[in-house]
């Protein structure tokens, strides 16, 4: 029984024996197979020839030359079908191609144009840079003409300020004696007194002795006068009207040569000179005396 065992067993191991080189042979029959379809995929017409005249003309020579050219024809068919799919990827990418290129254009050209209306409003931008510091060089200059007072406003304040008041609003009053500072009430003198003499030419009523109910102010009718003349023209009023309105010295300072509205509102020639005079009253005041 126990030699029957062991000739089962030796029988099993040589059947796998046979087997295991059966399998071997086709495996290495199988590799020289692909190393020669590979021979075949690799290599040039005179390598392929040489290697069919190898295998020889025997009935194994023809089955191998069979299985080779399935195997060439497969490998054609993937080759195509990788082809046909590259053609297609190829015409697809080149579809890609043209319309980035043709968005390309287009934001090149949006990109020319947007620097180009960059620059002209970047020039824009200084033309409105230097029109706002014209314009405020121009409000400068027109708030110091503000600040400035006119050449009629300017007459009119030295007229107030600098010409004598009228008699009935002057109070009498004592001047200091010229050599010296003390006033000596115990002093007396002999005044000759001057005759009279009418006056030829026509006073105004500044020069009145008796005062009128309701005076009106000189230096209120000065402004009206003026206003008039400026508003009117220098031509409006006669110079025979102003005489009956105007005190003497204020008649002689401003009518003595009649301005124009352009004289007035013009540069400051002949505006007069500063004198200084009696003003009968005892004591000495500035006037203005017109300069030719």
């Amino acid at each position: 029984a126990s030699l029957q065992k062991q000739m089962k067993f030796l029988e099993q191991q040589q059947e796998d024996n046979r087997s295991s080189k059966e399998e071997a042979r086709r495996l290495r029959n199988k590799l020289r197979t692909m190393e020669r379809i590979e021979l075949l995929l690799q290599s040039q017409r005179p390598e392929v020839e040489e290697m069919i005249r190898d295998m020889g003309v025997g009935q194994a020579a023809v089955e191998q030359l069979a299985i080779y050219c399935v195997s060439l024809k497969k490998e054609y068919e993937n080759l195509k079908e990788a082809r046909k799919i590259s053609v297609e990827m190829t015409e697809k990418l080149k579809k890609e191609l043209f319309s980035v290129n043709n968005k390309l254009q287009k934001t090149t050209s949006e990109l020319d144009k947007t620097k180009e209306e960059l620059k002209n409003t970047q020039k824009d931008l200084k033309n409105a840079d230097k029109e706002i510091l014209s314009l405020k060089k121009k409000i400068d200059i027109l708030q110091d003409t503000l600040k400035v007072p006119s050449v009629t406003r300017e007459t009119l304040s030295r007229l107030v300020f600098e010409s004598p008041s009228p008699v009935e609003l002057q109070h009498p009053k004592l001047h200091r004696p010229a050599h010296s500072d003390e006033i000596n009430l115990d002093a007396t003198y002999d005044v000759d007194t001057p005759e009279h003499q009418p006056c030829t030419a026509p006073l105004g009523p500044a020069k009145r002795q008796k005062l009128d109910k309701k005076p009106p102010p000189v230096v209120n009718l000065v402004k009206k006068v003026l206003k008039e003349t400026v508003e009117n023209g220098a031509d409006d009023l006669e110079d025979d009207a102003l005489r009956g309105l105007l005190p003497a010295f204020i008649r002689n300072s401003v009518l003595s040569k009649k301005p124009s509205l352009g004289g007035l509102l013009g540069s400051h020639k002949n505006m007069g000179a500063v004198r200084t005079g009696y003003d009968g009253m005892g004591g000495r005041t500035k006037f203005i005396e017109p300069v030719s």
